[in-house]
């Protein structure tokens, strides 16, 4: 009875609201008023027009170590050659500039200035996405793919995701996959020596680069008296999460004379 009666002031107090909406919206369109109701015995009635409302998220409440990040990579600089690069593909103003293309190098992008990606890693990747039955089972698939990137795939799907079909599209470990981990584990034991202690639960693989430094640097910084040593000319990620986390960039000159070497000197200094 208690549940049915709530139930019933519930939707007294969304009809008396709906009401009260139109009845404002009729009298005062341009002050489109929004009925606001509390679930309760009493249908009390609370109006509140657009005028009232203030945005939650302003460049003033944000957070101001974000406000005053600079991220180069995104900077000025690439954000003037997107607008060039604009005007050159819809064939404007062509007379201004004694150039019909842009190459862009903000960031380490090779593929995009022209680098051919690797086929073997994508040949994998393609087994391993397709459905058994039209892929590594399928009969005519050593026609069209080599027997050492067949063998990797399968043992990927049999052994590396999570899941009893295989499927690539499912979450893995947030360490990443095991199987993956271990290879990790055997490459640095086949470089550095067996000596060399390795566990695959000491592994973290990351989505590039820029999500480990992330990662790091947000355990490392932990209130605004940390600071981190970053080089001189330096990739802009370091600076702008250092930035951003609120902690003290101490930056360091590398020697342009030796191959933009460390400089123990430069770095006691």
């Amino acid at each position: 009875i208690g549940s049915r009666s709530r139930r019933l002031s519930f939707v007294s107090s969304l009809v008396l609201s709906l009401a009260a909406t139109q009845s404002a919206a009729s009298v005062a369109p341009e002050t489109a008023a929004t009925a606001k109701s509390t679930p309760s015995t009493s249908s009390t009635v609370v109006l509140e027009t657009t005028k009232d409302r203030k945005k939650r998220l302003t460049e003033d409440t944000m957070s101001p170590f974000l406000r005053q990040m600079e991220y180069a990579v995104r900077g000025t600089v690439v954000i003037a050659a997107d607008q060039i690069n604009e005007e050159l593909r819809n064939n404007k103003h062509q007379t201004k500039f004694p150039f019909d293309k842009i190459i862009y190098t903000n960031i380490g992008n090779p593929q995009s200035v022209g680098q051919k990606p690797l086929t073997w890693p994508r040949q994998v990747l393609a087994l391993v996405d397709l459905p058994d039955e039209v892929g590594i089972d399928h009969p005519e698939a050593p026609k069209l793919f080599p027997a050492d990137a067949i063998r990797r795939a399968r043992d990927i799907k049999r052994r590396g995701l999570i899941g009893s079909d295989g499927s690539s599209g499912a979450y893995s470990h947030s360490k990443g996959v095991k199987l993956f981990r271990e290879d990790v584990c055997s490459f640095l034991q086949q470089r550095d020596g067996p000596e060399v202690p390795t566990d695959p639960e000491d592994i973290f693989l990351s989505n590039g680069a820029s999500s480990a430094i992330n990662n790091v640097l947000t355990a490392l910084i932990a209130d605004s008296s940390c600071g981190v040593m970053i080089p001189i000319p330096q990739y802009p990620i370091y600076s702008a999460t250092l930035d951003l986390l609120g902690g003290k960039k101490v930056g360091y000159y590398l020697d342009e004379n030796n191959k933009w070497d460390l400089n123990m000197e430069e770095l006691e200094r």
